[in-house]
């Protein structure tokens, strides 16, 4: 399987079509299809459904896989190309799938510091929920993840990241929650609910919910907080998720009541453990470890 082929494979899916991306790529358009033909040879399944008139290109249920892991593939042979490349002089790219958190500000911090040393080092960030961000780790396609705990961190590096998201409900401005200052476990009885993934598949409120744990009505799951916004403000349902994540300013049509008693997550920057870190990687680690040192008054 050439690399080639899957770099050409991913433009054809790209483009919408043969043609298209023969037109990027500067090949003949019979070429680019002998191309695709012996790739499906290889595998031994079609990558397209044949016969389709429809605008956009449709791929089969193995196109779909196929062309994630030709992603993968062609993304891990550039970062070890460009790793190589760099000599002495640290270059590359620092990939961090990340839950969302308002303790990511401390990971900022130890990029700037890194930058600083480093200037021709980038940070790619991915956005993602537990375990998909534990199988970017475990593909190599991240270099760290910043991981909701508790997490089974038995096969990684971690350092825990200081501070913690207080837990509480989403709801509009006219909600009659709205009028209080804080939700108890009993209140979320009477509200649908939108939940994040990882919250209910880790059971992080389980000890917090207590006996309404079975009675809460959950008519939704998301990884962001921002659209599941979009479905509070059109009075979809309310959203369980961590605080400051949205705009909840007057003008918003949001607002946001804290947990009682109070809840916060924690969470912690892991890597794979017995997988050696890049160059880049490495800087980023040192800028970290140094951005969580106390800072000393002057």
């Amino acid at each position: 399987m050439e690399l080639r082929i899957l770099r050409n494979f991913l433009t054809v899916v790209e483009e919408g079509g043969v043609t298209a991306a023969a037109d990027v790529l500067r090949l003949s358009q019979p070429a680019l299809s002998r191309q695709i033909k012996e790739l499906e040879e290889e595998l031994g399944s079609s990558l397209f459904v044949r016969g389709n008139r429809a605008r956009e290109l449709e791929l089969t249920d193995a196109g779909r896989l196929m062309y994630r892991r030709a992603q993968e593939i062609v993304d891990l042979s550039d970062r070890a190309k460009a790793e190589i490349l760099a000599g002495r002089v640290i270059v590359g790219d620092v990939r961090i799938a990340a839950a969302q958190s308002a303790v990511m500000r401390v990971v900022a911090r130890a990029a700037v510091l890194m930058r600083e040393r480093h200037p021709r080092v980038t940070v790619c960030l991915h956005d993602d929920s537990g375990a998909n961000i534990v199988e970017r780790l475990d593909s190599g396609l991240a270099d760290f993840g910043v991981l909701v705990q508790p997490v089974d961190m038995g096969r990684y590096g971690s350092l825990p990241l200081p501070g913690g998201d207080p837990m509480g409900l989403l709801m509009r401005h006219d909600h009659p929650f709205a009028s209080r200052t804080a939700v108890t476990a009993k209140d979320l009885e009477e509200v649908p609910l939108i939940m994040p993934k990882g919250v209910l598949g880790r059971g992080d409120l389980s000890g917090w919910l207590g006996r309404y744990a079975k009675r809460i009505n959950v008519v939704g799951t998301m990884n962001l907080m921002y659209n599941a916004s979009c479905f509070v403000r059109e009075g979809f349902a309310c959203a369980v998720g961590p605080q400051d994540m949205v705009d909840t300013s007057p003008d918003s049509g949001l607002c946001f009541r804290p947990f009682e008693p109070a809840v916060s997550t924690r969470l912690a920057i892991a890597w794979k453990n017995g997988h050696p870190l890049s160059p880049a990687a490495e800087a980023f680690l040192e800028a970290l470890q140094d951005a969580l040192k106390p800072r000393r008054m002057s």
